[in-house]
C-alpha cells in the first residue's frame, strides 16, 4: 500500500482547534435522540439547580430593620420544585432540612410559589399572631371549603359576609354553658355505650356500627377463653365518632345516615388530593373514591338541613326527624345566620360537612394512638388505672337471672379526670407531640417580618405573594427542644408546681392547635373528649395483640393532622374482671 492510500484509510484525527469537532458531536447527538434528550435534561437540571441555589444564604433586607431573607432550599426540577420530595417522604425531608437550617425557618418551592417553613415556636407564634390582611388564613380556609368540602363557588360572597357571624357561633363549643352541656351529653352516652365496645354478637344485624367496620369475630386464647378479635383503628375511631357526634348533630342524624362515617373516612383519605383541586376523572382511585364519598356526605347533610329549615319555618320535618330538639347549640346557632345571608341548602351542608370532619378526623384517631401507646406498656396501664380509679369505676352488677348483666360505669367524674390525672393528660400531650403532624398555613398578602420575643432576636422577612407554614411537628420532634425526641415517654409533660409540689401536665412550647384567629375551635372539647374516652376504655376493657404476641406500634401514614395508619392492628378485646357495685 502506498503512502497516499494509507493516508486515506487512516482514522480522521481532530486537533483541539478543529471546528469540525463541535459540528460532528452535535450531528452525532441528533442521530441519537435518546442521548440528545439526556444531555438536554442534564443541562436543564444543572441550570435549575444553579439558579435555585442563588438564595441559599440569608441576606440582610434593606428597609426592614435588619431583617434577613429566608434561606431558600435549592432544587433540581423546574416548576415542580420540592413537590416530589414532599410526595415521597415529607416527614423525613423536612426533618433533614430542619437539622440543616438551624435558625428556625427555611423556604421551599411548590409550583413556582415560595413556601416559608417555620418551625421555631417563637417565630411560629409571631406568624400566627399577624393580622388577617397581612398573613391570611381565611383565603386558605375558603379554598379548602370549596375544593374539599364542596361549598358552592357562586356563594363565596355570602360566605365572606357571613364569616364573622359563623365564627362567633363557635362560642358554643369553646365556653360555658354550651361546652359543659356537650361534655355532659357525651359522658352520658359514653356511660351507656362503653359496655358495647364489643358485644360478642355474631350476626352483623345485632352488632354495633363500630363492630361492623372493625370486622369483629370470636376467637379463643391459649387457655380456651373466648375473646373478640377486631381491627383497633376502626373500632376505637368509630366508637368515639358514633358516641360523641350526637352532641353536635343530634340523635336523628346518625340514625338516618348509619354509613356517614365510612364516607367521611374515605374523604379524609383523599383530603390532600381534593385540596389540590384535581378533577374526578383523573385515574387516581383514592381521589375518585373521595369525590364519590363527598357527594354522598353532602346529599345526607342537605336532607338534614331540609328538615331543619322545615322546623324553623313551622312545618313538620317528617317522622324520621322527630328529635331535632337535641341538635347541638352550635348547629342551631348557625341557622339564623344561614337564613339571614340566603345560604342555599347545599352551602349549609358544606359548612356542616367541614364541621363534622373537623370534629372527628383528628381527635377520634388520636384516641386510637393513646390506646395503642397505653396498652403497649403494662406498667403504664396499671399506673393509669390506679390514677383514674377515684374518678371512674366500672362494676359488674349482680344478677338473679341465669345470665350475667352487662358491666357498667358506676362512677364517671369527668372534671376529676381533667384536673387530677396528670399522667393521663401527659399521655394525651405526648401523643399530640409524636402522633400528629399539624401545619398552620398562611397566605402572605404584605411583606412581613417574623421575630422572636427577645429584643435582639433575628427577624425574618416573608415576601408578599408567598405562603408560610407553621410546621408544629418539626418543633415537636426537634432534639434541641425535646430529649430523645423520637421516643414516646408517658410522663414527659408532668410538672411539679407550687409549695405542695402538685403534679400537673402542660403543653410547654408545643402549639398542637395552631394559634391566632384560626386556632382550632374545637380544642377545648377535643381535650375533654380524649381524656374521658381513653379513661372509659382502660377502666372497662382489656386489650392485647391478637395471638398474644408483642405489641407492635402501627406505622404512621401521612394525613392532615393526626397520623393515620394502613396497618390492621388486630387485637383481642375482653371485659375486665370488675368488682360488684358498692352498697354504700
Amino acid at each position: 500500500m502506498d503512502a497516499s492510500q494509507q493516508k486515506v484509510n487512516e482514522p480522521k484525527r481532530y486537533s483541539n482547534g478543529d471546528p469540525n469537532i463541535v459540528s460532528n458531536i452535535i450531528i452525532s447527538y441528533f442521530d441519537n435522540p435518546l442521548a440528545f434528550a439526556l444531555v438536554g435534561l442534564t443541562i436543564l437540571l444543572v441550570v435549575t439547580r444553579a439558579a435555585s441555589s442563588r438564595n441559599t444564604i440569608p441576606e440582610t433586607a434593606p428597609d426592614h430593620n435588619g431583617a434577613k431573607t429566608v434561606a431558600a432550599v435549592p432544587y433540581w426540577l423546574p416548576y415542580l420544585g420540592h413537590l416530589p420530595n414532599m410526595a415521597w417522604d415529607a416527614a423525613g425531608f423536612t426533618q433533614r432540612l430542619r437539622d440543616q437550617f438551624t435558625q428556625g425557618v427555611f423556604a421551599l418551592s411548590f409550583g413556582a410559589t415560595t413556601h416559608h417553613i417555620i418551625y421555631h415556636p417563637e417565630l411560629a407564634t409571631s406568624l400566627l399572631n399577624q393580622k388577617q390582611n397581612v398573613a391570611s388564613s381565611e383565603e386558605v380556609s375558603k379554598r379548602i371549603m370549596t375544593a374539599v368540602f364542596g361549598f358552592p363557588a357562586e356563594e363565596h360572597d355570602k360566605y365572606d359576609a357571613a364569616l364573622p357571624e359563623l365564627t362567633a357561633c363557635y362560642k358554643h363549643i369553646l365556653s360555658e354553658p354550651s361546652l359543659g352541656k356537650m361534655v355532659a351529653q357525651t359522658a352520658q352516652r359514653t356511660k351507656g355505650d362503653i359496655k358495647d365496645l364489643v358485644t360478642g354478637n355474631e350476626s352483623p344485624v345485632d352488632q354495633m356500627p363500630w363492630e361492623k367496620t372493625s370486622k369483629v369475630r370470636g376467637s379463643r386464647d391459649s387457655t380456651g377463653e373466648t375473646v373478640i378479635e377486631a381491627s383497633l383503628l376502626p373500632l376505637i375511631r368509630d366508637f368515639v365518632a358514633y358516641t360523641a357526634s350526637p352532641a353536635i348533630m343530634g340523635s336523628d342524624f346518625l340514625a338516618n345516615n348509619p354509613t356517614f362515617f365510612e364516607d367521611l373516612w374515605t374523604l379524609n383519605d383523599g383530603f390532600l388530593l381534593l385540596a389540590t383541586g384535581l378533577p374526578r376523572w383523573l385515574p387516581i382511585p383514592t381521589l375518585t373514591r373521595a369525590h364519590i364519598a363527598r357527594k354522598r356526605l353532602l346529599d345526607s347533610l342537605t336532607v338534614f338541613h331540609e328538615a331543619l329549615e322545615k322546623e324553623a319555618s313551622g312545618e313538620t320535618p317528617g317522622s324520621k326527624w322527630s328529635s331535632l330538639d337535641d341538635v347541638g347549640d352550635l348547629v342551631k346557632s348557625r341557622m339564623p345566620v344561614y337564613r339571614k345571608h340566603g345560604f342555599s341548602l347545599r352551602a349549609r351542608a358544606a359548612v356542616e360537612h367541614a364541621l363534622m370532619w373537623a370534629a372527628n378526623a383528628n381527635s377520634d384517631a388520636l384516641i386510637f394512638w393513646m390506646i395503642n401507646r397505653i396498652y403497649a406498656d403494662k406498667a403504664l396501664l396499671a399506673m393509669l388505672r390506679e390514677e383514674i380509679q377515684p374518678f371512674i369505676t366500672g362494676v359488674q352488677p349482680e344478677s338473679s337471672l341465669a345470665f350475667a348483666e352487662a358491666p357498667r360505669l358506676e362512677k364517671f367524674d369527668v372534671q376529676g379526670l381533667l384536673t387530677s390525672c396528670p399522667l393521663l393528660k401527659s399521655c394525651y400531650l405526648e401523643c399530640l407531640r409524636l402522633d400528629t403532624a399539624p401545619w398552620s398555613l398562611r397566605a402572605i398578602n404584605q411583606d412581613v417580618v417574623v421575630q422572636g420575643r427577645e429584643r435582639d432576636a433575628q427577624g425574618w422577612l416573608l415576601r408578599k405573594g408567598g405562603y408560610a407554614h407553621a410546621a408544629h411537628d418539626l418543633h415537636n420532634t426537634d432534639p434541641r427542644h425535646f430529649d430523645d425526641a423520637m421516643t414516646w415517654r408517658a410522663a414527659r409533660h408532668v410538672r411539679l408546681e407550687g409549695d405542695q409540689k402538685r403534679a400537673t401536665a402542660d403543653t410547654g412550647s408545643m402549639r398542637p392547635y395552631g394559634g391566632g384567629s384560626s386556632m382550632c375551635k374545637g380544642r377545648a372539647f377535643a381535650f375533654k373528649e380524649c381524656m374521658m374516652f381513653a379513661a372509659a376504655i382502660i377502666a372497662m376493657w382489656d386489650i392485647q395483640p391478637a395471638g398474644s404476641g408483642e405489641w407492635k406500634m402501627p406505622r404512621h401514614k401521612k394525613a392532615t393532622g393526626v397520623y393515620n395508619t394502613s396497618d390492621q392492628t388486630r387485637v383481642w378485646v375482653r371485659q375486665r374482671q370488675l368488682s360488684r357495685p358498692s352498697t354504700t
